[in-house]
């Protein structure tokens, strides 16, 4: 059986899809979860918390395997220490446009798939981890038990990572490693789309 390729006009419409997805404006206790299950879902409520991560789970995919898995490690910690940071500390301005240009620098590795040195790679994860978890924790506010949402938050990042560098790692045919960096460009796209919205108009 043999399928329509997706037309120019279908791939330019996802990033704007994307960007259709809705975000609370803030973390607040989800109905029928606890803490804990709220910390390893809000992380996927908001395109500028969520798409940083994934585009970090593909590209620690990309990488060699000793890379990989200290990155399933990094993740999840510099999330766990960005929000305990933010409980502390009120969330500088700019860091909705700081996690929104992860998406941009991350999606766009992902579409370029470069072999890069472990190092640079555990930089580039550690911080934007570090930022969305920072985004995440200052918006507890006092409505959540950190006791229980960081770690949920933290939980969160290493299934993502994890699950990422599973399917880039194991999915070998071409056309799939393909399809991987589209989805790095894509995410690309939304960042940019995104940074080019008046301020406060970024879901």
């Amino acid at each position: 059986m043999t399928g329509r390729p997706l037309g120019a006009a279908t791939v330019a419409l996802v990033p704007l899809l994307l960007l259709r997805m809705p975000a609370p404006a803030a973390a607040h206790p989800m109905t029928g979860v606890g803490d804990f299950y709220a910390g390893l879902l809000h992380p996927l409520t908001a395109v500028e918390m969520a798409l940083p991560l994934i585009a970090l789970s593909l590209l620690a995919g990309q990488q060699a395997r000793d890379t990989a898995i200290r990155l399933m490690a990094a993740v999840p910690a510099a999330l766990g220490l960005g929000a305990l940071l933010g409980l502390v500390m009120p969330a500088p301005a700019g860091l909705q446009h700081a996690n929104v240009g992860a998406m941009v620098v991350l999606g766009a590795l992902v579409a370029a798939a470069p072999a890069l040195p472990a190092t640079a790679v555990l930089v580039l994860a550690a911080v934007p981890a570090a930022t969305v978890g920072l985004a995440n924790g200052a918006e507890l506010g006092g409505q959540l038990s950190a006791v229980r949402f960081v770690p949920g938050l933290a939980l969160a990042g290493f299934l993502l990572v994890t699950y990422g560098v599973g399917c880039a790692r194991r999915l070998r045919a071409p056309w799939m490693q393909m399809g991987f960096r589209v989805v790095g460009s894509w995410i690309a796209a939304v960042g940019i789309l995104s940074l080019a919205l008046p301020a406060g108009a970024v879901p």
